[in-house]
């Protein structure tokens, strides 16, 4: 039998469900109030692209960091399977603090001591892992499993490949309705599918009021005088400042955490906060050229938890709050769907059965 499946928004997570909903042999609309050209702005786009499950245990709860260990461990699949090479790096990722810091980094330190197995970490002498950085840092704390990817990359390769398998996209198309019959109302046309995965994170607020968007802020500088092999975590008396290598020498430069919707241009006070800080990691970053700044409204819950709300008897799915965690969390929530649409036992966490007209 033939699924007509619709899905909301073309993030990171409703591409990866559209993945997995076509190689069932499903029929695949998304649709997104952008364009594909537009998708630069959209919240996974401004993602910092990091897979590191033990480092979010900075503001998150251990579950975060299981369901992200089992997200590990399918990344490589996933990216095998695609046509075209996405960059991936698993080096690790570096938790560095300039001394009068060095209690925020302490906190986090010992939260990953009391959670983490001991093979997930280590003291290590920065200039055996980052050399550039020595003559500033002495000792970091080593988290040699965790990985980062390109997002962005990811996301235009990931869209062009459903492109080829006939997914269809329905760009600059925001839903004005949803009927109980499932039938989807825009302002051109009505669609009626077999079931409708809403994935439109902090776009689906209105409809969720327990969902709040949380801000983010960051930077993608291009900086030919630093040279670094993994994501760098400095500890910050407000917030993690994380540098991220990309190719051709850019780095991207993220990310504050403010509890406002706005998604206004990038303030003067983060600008000044986030830059400083990556010159106060590397003096190379003094010359940088800033390509671009990013702002991004992350989804989230109260307690900062994904959840996958089954409604309609399963025909309307929420997918959605998966806070700072989008790219680390995504395919373990793709893979809890299809063990629902399989019939097989889920993560009872992050799944609410709810009763609507």
């Amino acid at each position: 039998m033939t699924h007509e499946a619709a899905i909301l928004g073309a993030g990171i997570l409703g591409l990866l469900l559209a993945r997995e909903l076509e190689s069932r042999g499903w029929t695949v609309r998304i649709f997104d109030r952008s364009t594909a050209s537009s998708r630069t702005k959209n919240t996974s786009a401004a993602a910092g692209g990091m897979l590191a499950p033990y480092s979010e245990l900075e503001s998150s709860e251990a579950a975060i960091s299981e369901w992200g260990l089992r997200s590990l461990t399918l990344w490589p699949e996933i990216l095998a399977a695609l046509p075209e090479p996405v960059f991936y790096r698993q080096a690790g990722s570096l938790i560095l603090s300039h001394p009068r810091d060095r209690s925020h980094a302490d906190q986090l330190i010992a939260r990953i001591r009391s959670q983490a197995p001991e093979s997930a970490y280590r003291w290590v002498e920065v200039g055996t892992c980052e050399p550039e950085l020595a003559e500033t840092f002495s000792h970091g704390l080593l988290l040699p499993t965790e990985a980062h990817l390109d997002n962005r990359q990811l996301l235009a390769v990931l869209e062009r490949h459903l492109r080829l398998k006939g997914v269809t996209f329905v760009d600059e198309t925001p839903i004005l309705s949803i009927d109980p019959q499932n039938c989807l109302v825009t302002r051109d046309e009505s669609f009626s599918c077999d079931r409708i995965f809403d994935c439109r994170g902090s776009g689906a607020t209105q409809d969720l009021p327990d969902l709040r968007g949380v801000r983010g802020e960051a930077f993608i500088v291009q900086a030919p005088d630093v040279s670094l092999q993994r994501p760098v975590r400095l500890m910050h008396p407000r917030y993690a400042v994380y540098i991220v290598p990309r190719a051709e020498a850019c780095f991207y430069i993220g990310a504050t955490a403010l509890e406002t919707s706005d998604d206004g241009p990038v303030t003067i006070r983060s600008t000044l906060e986030l830059l400083s800080a990556a010159y106060s990691v590397h003096r190379g970053f003094a010359e940088a050229r800033v390509v671009e700044s990013l702002v991004g409204l992350r989804p989230a819950f109260s307690d900062h938890s994904p959840r996958i709300q089954v409604e309609r008897d399963g025909r309307f799915i929420r997918m959605n709050g998966l806070y700072r965690h989008g790219f680390l969390l995504a395919p373990f929530l793709v893979e809890q769907l299809g063990f629902y649409l399989d019939d097989k036992a889920v993560e009872t966490k992050i799944f609410t059965f709810v009763e609507r007209s």
